[in-house]
């Protein structure tokens, strides 16, 4: 055995390594969040800078980010949660949404590493914050997990046995984009229509709880007077604040999330879902239990969990950072 080696195959690089922390980066179509994590939690400030347009300066952002945190920190690598289709071996960039324009086709990984001397991991950003909270919430040893992040869209994520399921052409788990409607009512950001994200998400918030302002006064809903400019914050606020309107969309809200949730428990028949996301702070976990046990048949119903997630809106930071200290600390192949 090299001496620089241990028992298990771990080089001593690779044990020093997994000691340290890193760098995890969350990269959405409007912003690149980054913060120092280690032992699933941030430890640093986090930063956000808005997202650029085109992949060449999206890769700069990343790069210029990268390099204020190795000045005030040592850092054992960094991970990257895109949205997108990403090929994990080679941290390419398969396949991107309207969101972030001329990102399919780059070799993310290849590209910051030049960059940086660091190791690089790139995952999708649901499958970085499912696998995040399956570790934090020492889930790693159930059969499988299923999470579910919610913001502007939905993002989910499958965890069998501790590890992403990526499917035949890696890209499974794209449960944002079931089918939910048949009537084409609303049309997704995919291309298609009436995905479960259009309805379970925060623009699927909005878009219902619009559908129920035709006619209404603002003597009725204080949110009559912002028809136009209407946001998840405002409604959620609104029905705090008993309004009757914004209380009626956060239900029926709660009923396309269920929707969702119990396709997803027929299809897979997980231990439990964990919800992530801007927006898991706004569910009702209790009525969305049970909407999803009155959806259920008896068998997924006696047992479906729904939690919240531990790392909240860290997830895929926190995820993406811990996908390259597991890399890192893999013991290399004989």
């Amino acid at each position: 055995m090299n001496p620089a080696e241990s028992a298990s195959g771990q080089t001593l690089d690779s044990m020093l390594k997994k000691k340290m922390p890193a760098l995890g980066i969350d990269l959405g179509g409007t912003k690149l969040s980054a913060a120092v994590v280690s032992d699933f939690k941030v430890i640093s400030e986090p930063r956000t800078v808005p997202t650029p347009h085109g992949a060449d300066n999206i890769v700069s952002a990343i790069v210029d980010l990268i390099k204020s945190f190795q000045n005030e920190h040592v850092l054992a690598g960094a991970g990257i949660a895109t949205a997108g289709v990403v090929d994990p071996t080679t941290g390419n960039i398969l396949g991107s949404t309207g969101n972030l324009p001329g990102w399919e086709g780059t070799p993310l990984k290849t590209l910051i590493e030049s960059r940086t001397m660091l190791p690089i991991q790139v995952d999708n950003d649901a499958n970085a914050a499912a696998y995040g909270d399956t570790l934090a919430m020492r889930m790693e040893d159930k059969e499988c997990v299923i999470g579910v992040t919610l913001g502007t869209g939905i993002g989910t994520g499958i965890i069998m046995r501790g590890k992403v399921y990526r499917g035949a052409h890696l890209a499974a788990a794209e449960g944002g984009h079931m089918r939910i409607s048949l009537g084409n009512q609303r049309f997704c950001t995919c291309g298609l229509f009436d995905c479960w994200e259009e309805y379970g998400s925060g623009r699927g918030l909005v878009a219902t709880t619009k559908e129920l302002l035709p006619g209404v006064t603002s003597a009725q809903s204080e949110l009559a007077n912002h028809v136009e400019f209407l946001t998840t914050r405002m409604i959620t606020a609104a029905a705090d604040n008993g309004d009757i309107i914004a209380q009626k969309g956060m239900n029926i809200w709660h009923q396309h999330l269920a929707a969702g949730i119990a396709s997803l428990a027929h299809i897979l028949d997980p231990e439990c879902f964990i919800i992530s996301g801007g927006l898991s702070s706004v569910v009702d976990f209790e009525l969305l239990r049970e909407m999803v046990i009155d959806r259920c048949m008896p068998r997924y119903a006696e047992s479906v969990q729904i939690l919240h997630s531990e790392l909240g809106i860290y997830a895929g930071i926190i995820g993406a950072a811990h996908e390259v200290l597991t890399h890192i600390s893999k013991p290399p192949a004989a």
